[in-house]
């Protein structure tokens, strides 16, 4: 694709202007007029060669030639370095370079104006892209917009980089939020630890008493072989199941801070699943009330977390209702080995009939806790102090729901549920560190 340039439509300009000489000569001094017009047009005619020629060097150019170089993955809402590449010989000096790139950041800067690196082969030009979703985004081919020699046609070139690339979640979030989760579960779960001794933990190994240790840790025959006090020692037990049961419906839809409550769910799955297979246990998840259904079994191994990844990153909220019972009923079908299932959702006061029948589907066979994410903006109508008539009923009803909201926490937890509830950008951690805080306690 060929353009003119400003310049050539700047001489033009001052040509058809020089046009109106002769035409005012005509009027004053027909004698000149011959002279003029013959003039004018001879300078239209060295133009148009000039302009001729400039446009078929650019022709015959050769193609410029670059790359672009991309990390291997992304992660939502972090900046990225993007370079790109160009041999120094292939392109000209005053160049606009662009890229196609997703299209959901405008703060990269481009286009930009590029020159030709004077001390290398190669001009690099490196730009920031923030992805603002997970999933796969796309990027498309370099724009490189060349100037003639006379700078009186620009020419674009579409050089060929297309790719797809994955765009994960924010794992400094997830780490941070791992190390506050393990930490608060310690402070937790400490004075408790020693009065579950022998619940839901493995035997290590045999050794001296210390002080502080339970009578129900001490081993009688081999105290009275040895003559002096022994006890078991015990690890946390292994490989048990953990399960999350993923709402997918539009209920997480909703936005919370600069990403979706989906996406605050996501990272939720993900750190669980961190966590229990960091703690020997084989994570699994199940998406229900989504555009496609999705079962991952719980896996064991290094590679689970990996493997959770590559499934999960993609998935989007679906504008479809949840189906809790249904959802129940799917899990029990794929299922049937005692299980943490962590049912991660956004809970309502009418959900009561439905949540019930799958909490005692569930309850059968798994220890199921709910994990219930708040809307903000409920958060600041709890907040708020009335200054208005509009403000006083906004936080009467507000009353009114977080009354029925307790009180389907309390019929969940009659029928053998937990319950949590957290805002969004809270989730993850609290939900960490309960299921730290379960497993210390031995009641996985």
């Amino acid at each position: 694709m060929i353009i003119p340039g400003k310049r050539l439509q700047q001489w033009v300009l001052l040509w058809l202007a020089l046009g109106l000489a002769p035409v005012a000569a005509r009027l004053m001094e027909a004698d000149s007029q011959p002279l003029l017009l013959g003039a004018w047009l001879l300078a239209g005619s060295a133009l148009l060669a000039y302009a001729l020629a400039d446009l078929w060097q650019l022709l015959r150019r050769r193609p410029p030639i670059a790359e672009r170089r991309l990390p291997s993955a992304l992660s939502v809402q972090l900046e990225h370095p993007v370079s790109i590449r160009l041999h120094s010989n292939s392109f000209a000096a005053n160049s606009w370079l662009a890229d196609e790139h997703p299209g959901d950041d405008p703060d990269t800067g481009l286009p930009v104006l590029v020159h030709p690196a004077s001390d290398g082969n190669v001009t690099e030009f490196t730009y920031r892209y923030r992805p603002s979703r997970r999933g796969l985004c796309q990027f498309g081919d370099i724009l490189l917009w060349q100037p003639s020699a006379a700078r009186l046609f620009r020419r674009r070139y579409r050089i060929s980089a297309a790719t797809d690339l994955p765009v994960y979640p924010d794992f400094s979030v997830l780490q941070r939020d791992a190390l506050k989760a393990h930490q608060d579960s310690r402070q937790l779960g400490s004075a408790h630890h020693q009065q579950r001794r022998g619940q839901g933990m493995e035997f290590h190994q045999l050794r001296e008493y210390r002080p502080g240790d339970s009578l129900r840790q001490i081993d009688w025959k081999a105290s009275a072989r040895r003559r002096a006090l022994i006890s078991r020692d015990y690890e946390e037990e292994q490989n048990q199941q953990l399960i999350v049961l993923l709402d997918g419906g539009q209920r997480l839809a909703m936005k919370a801070d600069d990403v979706s409550a989906f996406d605050h769910a996501l990272n939720a799955t993900l750190l669980l699943s961190w966590q229990a297979g960091k703690q020997g246990d084989r994570p699994g998840v199940m998406l229900f009330s989504g555009d496609q259904p999705l079962w991952i079994p719980p896996l064991g191994g290094t590679s689970s977390i990996n493997q959770l990844l590559n499934h999960l990153y993609p998935l989007q909220p679906s504008p479809r209702a949840s189906d809790y019972a249904d959802a129940a009923r799917r899990l029990l079908e794929n299922w049937q080995r005692h299980s943490l299932v962590v049912l991660v959702t956004h809970l309502q006061p009418d959900d009561e009939e439905d949540l019930l029948a799958a909490i005692k589907l569930l309850s059968r066979r798994h220890l199921v806790l709910v994990a219930d994410m708040l809307q903000p903006a409920q958060a600041r109508v709890s907040d708020l102090q009335p200054r208005s008539m509009d403000d006083a009923w906004l936080v009467t009803g507000d009353a009114i729901w977080q009354e029925g909201q307790q009180a389907l926490y309390t019929r969940l937890q009659h029928a053998g549920a937990l319950v949590v509830s957290a805002l969004p950008w809270h989730l993850p951690a609290r939900l960490n560190q309960l299921y730290l805080t379960l497993k210390r306690a031995g009641r996985l």
